[in-house]
């Protein structure tokens, strides 16, 4: 199963929060196989060890006087950094092992000096009690199960609201793209250390999952399951092995969200989900045409969409097709605060509608978002909470936290006529 971190799975929802932490990650898209390119061939190779000295991982509580200079933070890593230099791209590659986080579950990291400085700095290394609610697997509300010639799948085993959380986990590998160019010369030994430095039951279930290529054991697994997001505009490869078990369809019963402070990724049903279903994931922004998403999914993962929206008849694709860019039209049509905008109320109705027909649940918190601005714009302070309130309702499946919108949403429905939207779309006298 080939899986992606995406930049936005609808073209309406971000899930990175960039600024809020010095390390900026983005999603994007998967690149299948990536490591045995032909492209990866040329650089020699130096291997270099050093020491390392190391700390407990926790945060410092010594108050320094007036006159001492700050205690710095120990290094939370658990082993030795062992380093492999890039000699041809002047660029230098460490693995960097924490066996005890989360709980024990453990996290490899192989990237560079200055990237790991700044994962350093993250609350997933300071603050007590984050992984306490994640990485429990012991009774989840789903199981593994085999399905005829697509592999592995994870199915519900009791009823899922909307809104539900279905997995809450922490990667057990972080991999700098570039770096499995150097360590493919020399057979993926450091790749292999990143392996070989976790827990027992951590390497486990990395052996569990599948590889779907002949080639290095860890490597192909890392091909077939890792997402692909950015640290600091470097392509990272992020192994979340429970996560991946999801499978991809274009008009997907749940969706997940990446928290880049924690590295928690976290999934939610997006609708009601009956036992005995399928839960399934997009590896695409699914806002897209039948072609465009076909085109899509062969380029970046070598198969063909065979879910009940691509098998439907010629007919039925045409008119999902059809509403598909009639909601792009729209979003881009409501999101315009100039001038000549002509994001109306109706629109906004009929994009909702829109979004119902076309079985984009995760979309609905933007939708009424969208409405409640719309509605305010002209002054209707009724309709515009009415929304509001539904926004903030769904918001958890638009969001997976607190942001900005939801932020939004509240202060419009406190104080509709003090909010920058109100008679926004109203002739000016």
């Amino acid at each position: 199963m080939y899986l992606s971190l995406l930049a936005t799975s609808l073209s309406l929802l971000s899930f990175a929060r960039a600024g809020q932490h010095p390390l900026y990650f983005n999603f994007e898209e998967n690149v299948c196989s990536i490591a045995e390119q032909s492209l990866f061939s040329g650089p020699s190779v130096q291997n270099i060890e050093e020491e390392h000295h190391h700390g407990s991982g926790s945060c410092s509580h010594h108050e320094p006087q007036q006159s001492e200079v700050p205690v710095s933070r120990p290094s939370p890593w658990t082993h030795k950094k062992q380093c492999l230099e890039d000699e041809e791209n002047y660029q230098e590659y460490c693995v960097y092992t924490n066996a005890k986080f989360a709980n024990e579950r453990g996290i490899s990291f192989f990237t560079t000096r200055s990237i790991a400085k700044q994962v350093e700095s993250l609350p997933a290394f300071s603050e007590r009690g984050l992984y306490d609610n994640v990485n429990k697997f012991d009774n989840p509300p789903w199981e593994v199960r085999r399905i005829p010639g697509r592999g592995n799948g994870l199915f519900a085993t009791r009823k899922l609201n909307r809104g539900d959380e279905i997995i809450a986990a922490t990667p057990v590998g972080v991999y700098h793209r570039d770096a499995f160019i150097a360590d493919k010369l020399i057979d993926y030994q450091y790749l292999r250390k990143t392996f070989d430095q976790m827990p027992n039951a951590t390497r486990e279930i990395i052996l569990r999952t599948a590889a779907n290529n002949p080639g290095d054991p860890i490597m192909e697994r890392i091909n077939t399951n890792a997402f692909l997001g950015e640290f600091e505009d470097a392509p990272h490869f992020l192994f979340y092995p429970e996560t991946a078990l999801m499978n991809h369809d274009c008009r997907p019963n749940s969706m997940h969200y990446h928290d880049p402070s924690t590295l928690i990724h976290a999934t939610y049903a997006s609708r009601t989900i009956l036992p005995g279903e399928e839960i399934t994931i997009t590896y695409i922004n699914i806002l897209q045409t039948f072609m465009e998403r076909q085109t899509h999914l062969w380029h970046a993962w070598g198969f063909q969409c065979t879910c009940a929206l691509c098998s439907s008849n010629p007919g039925d694709i045409s008119t999902s097709d059809s509403r598909t860019r009639e909601i792009l039209a729209m979003q881009t049509y409501l999101a315009d605060w100039t001038p000549n905008s002509q994001g109306t109320p109706k629109m906004a109705r009929q994009l909702l509608s829109l979004y119902e027909a076309e079985e984009v649940h995760a979309a609905m918190g933007k939708g009424h978002m969208l409405a409640a601005l719309a509605y305010n714009a002209v002054g209707d302070t009724y309709q515009a909470k009415k929304h509001a309130n539904l926004a903030i309702k769904a918001g958890i499946v638009s969001s997976g936290e607190e942001e900005a919108d939801t932020k939004d949403m509240a202060a419009l429905n406190e104080n509709p006529e003090g909010h920058w939207s109100f008679k926004a779309r109203t002739p000016k006298q």
